[in-house]
C-alpha cells in the first residue's frame, strides 16, 4: 500500500497561491495609499491656494480700512465704485483688488467737500476764465479736504507768479474734476501743478492728487433742500426798531427773548444798552437792508431771507461785529471765533433757539454780504434737514437753467412754486460786478461761517488776511469762482470740510485671484468721516468671506 507523503512538490503549489494573494492585496493597498496621498496632495494645494488668496484679501481689506479711517479718496466722494490705489501688486502669488462704494443716502455730496468751484457762467478762455485765484501772501492758502473743479485746464487757475508762496495747498483730500470722456483717466499731478504755475500742491503728496469723474457739478452738488416754508416768515423792515422802551441787560431772560422772537411786527430789531451795547435782529424775510452798519449786532437763531432790492442789497459788517445764532452743540468744538461785546454774548447765551440753534441766511435777488473796515460777521451752523447751512442763495427749480440742480421745498413735499416764488432767486452770478461775498483787505475784516456757504453761480472773494484777522469757512463752500488774496497766517485762514455728524454706509470688497479661483471679503461699514478720533470713524456692520461668485 502506497501512503501519501508530504514533500517539496506539494508545498510549492500552496506557496504560489499564497504569494499571488499577497501580491494582489499589497498592490491594492499600495494603489489606494498612492491615490489617497495624491488626493491629499491635490487637496492640500487647493487649501494652500485658498489660504494664500484669503491672506491676500484680508491684507487688502485691512489696508482699505486704514485708508478709510484716514479719509482716503473714493468710497464717499460719490456713489460710484472706486478702486483704492496701492493694492494692485501681488500678495502671496495672488492679485488683490479693493473697491469701495457708498450705499446709502446718509451722506450728501455737498457735505464732504472743502471747496467746490463750478465755473458756471465763466468764459472758457481769457483773464476772466479762472475758477480759482490766489494772489500774494507769504504762505500758501490751505483747502482742508476734497476739492472739486468743473475743469482744470490752464485757464482755470490764476496765481501770482511773482510770489513764491502765492498758492494753494489741498490737504487731506483729492482734487476731483469733470471729464466727459468714457473711462476718464486722471491727469498727472505734475501736469495740474504746471497749469497752476507751480503754485498748487497736495498733502500728503503720495496719497492725494487729481481724480476725474464723469459727473458735472450740477449732478453732484445739488442745492441743500429748503426744509421750512420760508413764505411763513414775517416780513421785516431792517431799518426799523421794535416799539417799546429801551432794553437793558437786566431785562434779558430766555422768557423775554422767547416772547419777542415770536412777534410778527414788520419792525426788525431792538437795541440793548450797557456792556458795549448790542443791536438784536429777529428772524424773518427782510425787504430792506438790516441796519447793521456801525453796530455790534446779534441775529437770533433762525432763518433769514434777504430779499433786498437792487442798488442797496448789501448786508454790511463795518465798525462792528455781527454774530448770527447760538453756538450749535451738535458741532464738536464750535465756539465764537470772533468775540462780540458782552451785551451781544449775553443775549446769545439766553437765545431760546425756538426751532434750532444757529442761523441760515438765504440770499435772494441781488442780496450780498460785504465785510468792511473793522467789521466782522460770524454765522453759526444751523441744521437744515440732513445739512448744516450758514449761507445759501435762492434758486429756481422750475427755471430751464437751474431745474437740474436746484432743490427747494417741492423736493420735500411743500408744493412746487418755489420757496418764495422763482422770481426771487439770486440774480448775482460770475458775470456780474458785485461779489456775493466780499471781505475787504486789511486788519479787522473777518468772516466766519460754521456751516456750508452755497452760492454755485457767484463769486466769493477774500481780501488780504493779516495775522490779527480771521477768515474761516468751517463747513465748506460751493461757488462759481473763488478769489483768495494774500494771507500771512494759515491758522487764521481756513476753508475746510464740515465737522458735523455726517454718517453713511459703505460697501468694501477685497478680492484676490490667482488663476485658479477668487476669494472675496465683503464688509459693510457705518462711516462717520469727520469724527475726531480715527478709530471711531468706522463700525463694521457685517464681514463675509466667499469663494468665486458665491457672495450674494
Amino acid at each position: 500500500m502506497n501512503a501519501h507523503r508530504p514533500g517539496p512538490e506539494r508545498d510549492r503549489g500552496v506557496a504560489l497561491v499564497l504569494m499571488l494573494v499577497l501580491v494582489v492585496v499589497l498592490g491594492t493597498v499600495t494603489v489606494s495609499v498612492a491615490r489617497y496621498a495624491t488626493a491629499n496632495l491635490v487637496y492640500g494645494q487647493v487649501v494652500e491656494r485658498r489660504s494664500n488668496r484669503l491672506t491676500a484679501a484680508d491684507a487688502g481689506m485691512r489696508y482699505a480700512l486704514d485708508q478709510i479711517k484716514l479719509r482716503a479718496r473714493g468710497c464717499v466722494w460719490d456713489d460710484s465704485v472706486h478702486v483704492l490705489p496701492g493694492l494692485t501688486e501681488d500678495f502671496n502669488g495672488s492679485t488683490a483688488r479693493v473697491t469701495c462704494q457708498r450705499i446709502t443716502s446718509g451722506i450728501d455730496d455737498i457735505q464732504l467737500y472743502a471747496a467746490v468751484m463750478t465755473g458756471e457762467g465763466l468764459p472758457m478762455s481769457g483773464s476772466d476764465a479762472f475758477l480759482l485765484s490766489s494772489q500774494g501772501g507769504s504762505i500758501k492758502k490751505v483747502l482742508g479736504g476734497p476739492v472739486f473743479m468743473q475743469r482744470i485746464d490752464a485757464a482755470a487757475f490764476s496765481f501770482d507768479s511773482s510770489s513764491d508762496a502765492a498758492g494753494v495747498r489741498i490737504e487731506n483730500g483729492p482734487l476731483l474734476y469733470y471729464d466727459p470722456s468714457p473711462g476718464c483717466t486722471p491727469v498727472a499731478p505734475s501736469t495740474v501743478v504746471a497749469r497752476a504755475l507751480g503754485k498748487l500742491d497736495f498733502a500728503p503728496e503720495l496719497v492725494y492728487g487729481p481724480e476725474c469723474i464723469n459727473q458735472t457739478w450740477k449732478q453732484k452738488f445739488k442745492s441743500p433742500p429748503i426744509v421750512r416754508d420760508l413764505r411763513l416768515l414775517p416780513v421785516r423792515d431792517g431799518s426799523k426798531p421794535l416799539d417799546g422802551p429801551a432794553v437793558t441787560l437786566a431785562s434779558i431772560t430766555t422768557a423775554s427773548l422767547t416772547a419777542v422772537a415770536s412777534t410778527v411786527a414788520p419792525n426788525a430789531y431792538f437795541d440793548v444798552t450797557g456792556s458795549g451795547g448790542c443791536r438784536v435782529f429777529l428772524p424773518g424775510r427782510y425787504t430792506t437792508v438790516p441796519a447793521t452798519d456801525g453796530h455790534n449786532a446779534y441775529f437770533m437763531s433762525g432763518d433769514y431771507v434777504l430779499d433786498l432790492p437792487d442798488g442797496s442789497a448789501e448786508l454790511v459788517a463795518r465798525q462792528g461785529v455781527i454774530t448770527a445764532g447760538r453756538v450749535n452743540a451738535l458741532i464738536p468744538g464750535s465756539v465764537n471765533e470772533r468775540p462780540n461785546t458782552a451785551a451781544c454774548q449775553y443775549v446769545q447765551a439766553f437765545d431760546p433757539a425756538l426751532d434750532g440753534e444757529g442761523a441760515t441766511l438765504y440770499l435772494g435777488r441781488s442780496s450780498r454780504i460785504r465785510v468792511e473796515s473793522n467789521g466782522a460777521l460770524e454765522i453759526h451752523a444751523r441744521r437744515q434737514g440732513s445739512n448744516f447751512v450758514s449761507v445759501q442763495t435762492l434758486c429756481d427749480p422750475h427755471g430751464s437753467s437751474q431745474g437740474s440742480w436746484c432743490r427747494d421745498r417741492s423736493a420735500v413735499g411743500f408744493g412746487g412754486d418755489g420757496a418764495l416764488g422763482g422770481w426771487r432767486r439770486s440774480t448775482l452770478d460770475t458775470t456780474t460786478t458785485p461779489q456775493i461775498l466780499y471781505t475787504n483787505s486789511g486788519n479787522g475784516k473777518e468772516f466766519v461761517a460754521h456751516a456750508l456757504f452755497y452760492a454755485p453761480l457767484a463769486t466769493a472773494e477774500f481780501g488780504n488776511v493779516s495775522n490779527s484777522a480771521v477768515q474761516k469757512m468751517l463747513g465748506g463752500l460751493a461757488v462759481g469762482q473763488l478769489v483768495l488774496q494774500s494771507s500771512t497766517s494759515a491758522t487764521n485762514f481756513e476753508i475746510a470740510v464740515p465737522t458735523g455728524p455726517v454718517t453713511g454706509r459703505v460697501l468694501v470688497t477685497s478680492e484676490a485671484s490667482d488663476g485658479e479661483g477668487t476669494t472675496r471679503i465683503r464688509a459693510v461699514l457705518q462711516y462717520r468721516p469727520y469724527e475726531r478720533d480715527v478709530d471711531d470713524r468706522i463700525r463694521i456692520n457685517s464681514w463675509r468671506i466667499c469663494e468665486d461668485d458665491d457672495c450674494s
